[in-house]
Order: structure tokens, then sequence, then C-alpha cells
């Protein structure tokens, strides 16, 4: 199935894991403003793993996804993975329509580690 990771796939204990829940429209108005809420996030201590949590974005476009590439490449070479944390039907619709879907790690919802952290919501 699209976006379930195998044996192989992001473990939060990769490393010191950091999650950033992102809530709501990521469109045109707000793309930017996600991207630099995940670059500032993987700037914490020891943070090896940015795991996005997309379980409640309602609406993503291209936008997003640039935003989402650039943190991507960004955070790369940093060396933090970003890991897409349950991401919506909004979210993978997008994503598998610009046939983009295995370039992103997912964690299916139920292994997303809850911690409780600032929703970013538009």
């Amino acid at each position: 199935m699209p976006g379930e990771t195998g044996a192989n796939g992001p473990q939060p204990d990769d490393g010191e894991a950091v999650v950033v829940a992102v809530r709501g429209e990521i469109d045109i108005a707000t793309a930017d403003d996600m991207r630099d809420r995940l670059l500032a996030a993987a700037g914490e201590p020891g943070c090896a793993v940015l795991i996005a949590d997309f379980t409640g974005v309602d609406f993503f476009d291209a936008s997003g996804v640039r935003a989402l590439m650039a943190a991507r490449r960004r955070l790369g070479a940093r060396g933090v993975r970003l890991v897409l944390g349950g991401p919506s039907a909004a979210v993978l619709r997008t994503l598998e329509a610009l046939d983009l879907a295995a370039e992103f790690p997912v964690l299916p919802v139920a292994q997303v580690p809850f911690i409780p952290r600032p929703a970013l919501r538009r």
C-alpha cells in the first residue's frame, strides 16, 4: 500500500525524534509558514528525525508539496530525516497525483508518537 513503511522504514528511535503537528489547510497562504516551522522545530538539540504529523490536514495543494520538498532538502543538509506521520487523505491524494508519494517516508497513524506540541494551524 502506498505510503506504508516496511522493516526498513522510518522509526522514531533512529535518533532523537521531534514531532510537529500540522493542522488545517496548507495552501499558498500557509505553505511557507509550515516550512519555516518545520525547519525551526528541527533545530532542537539532538534532533535526528522530524515527524510532521499530518493527521489533521484538511487541504493540501501543490504549494504545500513545494514547501515540504524544500524543508526536506534543507533538513537533509543538516542530517535530519523528514518523516510524514499519518498523512491525511488530502495529503496522500496530492502527493499521489504528483507521483511523489514514494518520495517521503511515512509512519502510519498508530506509530506516530504523541508528544504535546503547539499545532501549526491556519
